[in-house]
Order: C-alpha cells, then structure tokens, then sequence
C-alpha cells in the first residue's frame, strides 16, 4: 500500500522548506502554542504558489471546539476563501457541549466548501464515544480522521487507531498524528491498513529537514 506524509507547519518559511520534498500535502498552521489556528489569508495565498497540496486548518482559535456563532461565521468566510483559492483541502471539526461530533455545524462547513478534501482533525480525540463519533464523521463525508487514538500522543494510542482502522473498513482514512516521528512510525507501520501518517517534524520547537528526510526514508516515498 502506497504511505501518505502529511507535514503540519505553522508559518510560511516551514512550508516552503516542506514543500521541497516527496510528501502528500501541507496542513497549514500558525500559532503552535494554541495548537494551530488558521493561517493568515496573505499566508495561505503565498503558499498555494509552493506546488504543494495545501490545508490549512479552519480554527479560529485556541481552546475548545465549541464555537459562537461569531466564530462559525468566521470559519465561514475562511472556507469560502480557501475554496475560491483552490486549496486543496481544509482540516476543522467541531464538538457539541457534550463533546459529542455537532453534525449540523459540521454540515455548514460541508456545505460551502465544494470539492475540497476533508479533515475531521484532533477534536476527534475530546469525543466521549470514539466509535460513534467516527460513524457520525464517516456519514458526514470526511475524508480522513486525524487522531492521536485519544492519548498524548499517536503510539501512546495506538490500541485505539488501531481498532479505528478495523472497524472503519476503508471507509475513512484513520491518519495518526502526534509525536509521530522517525525514531517510533515503525511500530505504527506494523498495521498495514494505515496509509496516511501526519507529523509536524519539529524539535525543541525548530522545524527539522532531518527529521523529515528521515520519516521519508521510513515511509520509503
């Protein structure tokens, strides 16, 4: 089976850098200290010119995932903007007041966002009932599930990714994320029906080409 790397930065210079090598796409960030929110618009434009699939996240701010209706509002317009930019793609998700999928405001997202590729990102691991949540995420038409299996981190998890690709049946991507780096993604390879991977490649806060060679290397792009 053909291995996806997904590389998450959080400002334009890390993407550019990205951008230069065999990986799937960029999720699009800025502020790593809140956990990524979406990009500035001028940032989103410049990178769509790397030749590189790009998805920012639609995030407006740190915290939870139980938005106003200011913010759905802002998250919105953000989606129109990316589809009218020709993103290839957009990685959001939203939770009720019992951390439960809200599928209606996931739908308004759906709604305006054409033909761009979908991620359900790691509010997916504040969900009280993951099997659910993906079924829920499954019917709304994600593409993929960004997950560290509802722990600190994606091997830490890794029981639950696993029974999350079992139980999805090819229907969804289940794409481990979180701490996924060269030294441990051989122990997530074991599962052969994984095929996306996600990993941000930083170290003490410095975005790594080494580190990325080396999951390149791994992953045998």
């Amino acid at each position: 089976m053909i291995k996806d790397l997904e590389i998450c930065t959080f400002n334009l210079l890390d993407a550019k850098v990205a951008s230069n090598h065999k990986i799937s796409r960029i999720e699009l960030c800025e502020k790593k200290d809140l956990g990524g929110i979406t990009p500035r618009r001028e940032i989103i434009k410049e990178s769509l010119q790397l030749g590189t699939p790009i998805h920012p996240i639609i995030r407006p701010r740190g915290g939870d995932f139980n938005y106003t209706n200011r913010e759905v509002d802002i998250m919105l317009d953000d989606v129109s903007f990316c589809r009218e930019n020709q993103c290839s793609g957009i990685v959001f998700g939203f939770l009720n007041k019992k951390d439960d999928v809200d599928m209606s405001l996931c739908r308004k997202i759906i709604k305006v966002s054409g033909n761009m590729s979908l991620t359900f990102h790691r509010a997916f691991d504040k969900t009280r009932h993951p099997l659910e949540s993906m079924e829920k995420i499954i019917d709304l038409g994600f593409d993929r599930i960004l997950t560290s299996g509802q722990k600190s981190n994606a091997v830490t998890g890794l029981n639950l990714i696993n029974t999350l690709t079992e139980k999805s049946n090819g229907r969804i991507s289940i794409m481990p994320g979180a701490g996924v780096r060269s030294s441990n993604i051989d122990i997530l390879l074991k599962n052969n029906k994984i095929s996306e991977f996600h990993s941000s490649c930083y170290i003490n806060n410095l975005f790594s080409v080494e580190e990325l060679n080396r999951l390149i290397k791994k992953l045998k792009l």
